[in-house]
């Protein structure tokens, strides 16, 4: 459990991570957006991209499951069972949606981007946060799997 914990810990602190790199040519660094700034917005040089809300949607769950993990022992008893039966399945159900929810985020921050600066050729190049984000949620699925085959009185 503590080891969840960490991985979800990790999962939260890569949404503050660059998520894409925006340029114009391949030379160049590009503008640096963090799963947060894909959320509420960033101002590039005076213009201000604007943030969909949705991308909260990144996040939500993995604080949902570091709160309810919160409810259970490291040692094998159960603090309350339905608190952990509702924790052992959305520890299933969420890094799935996660990856699945980052990978549409990506796709709709493409169409914004290109429908904004239509006039210019835009690269949109992948970053670290977004790599480890998708690992740290596949690990998290991983140990939920191994998690649910383990008997808990």
């Amino acid at each position: 459990m503590t080891i969840i914990r960490i991985l979800l810990v990790l999962v939260i602190i890569t949404f503050f991570m660059p998520f894409y790199a925006v340029s114009c040519n391949s030379q160049d660094k590009g503008v640096i957006f963090s799963g947060f700034e894909l959320s509420t917005g960033k101002n590039i040089a005076g213009y201000w991209i604007d943030g969909n809300f949705l991308g909260f949607i990144l996040i939500v769950p993995p604080v949902i499951l570091l709160i309810l993990s919160l409810f259970i022992d490291d040692i094998g008893k159960i603090k309350n069972m339905i608190i952990y039966n509702i924790f052992k399945y959305m520890s299933f159900i969420a890094p799935v949606f996660d990856i699945f929810a980052v990978f549409t985020v990506r796709y709709a921050f493409r169409t914004i981007i290109f429908a904004r600066f239509d006039k210019v050729p835009v690269l949109i190049n992948v970053k670290s946060g977004f790599l480890l984000y998708i690992f740290f949620n596949a690990a998290v699925f991983i140990l939920a799997v191994m998690n649910y085959f383990i008997k808990r009185e």
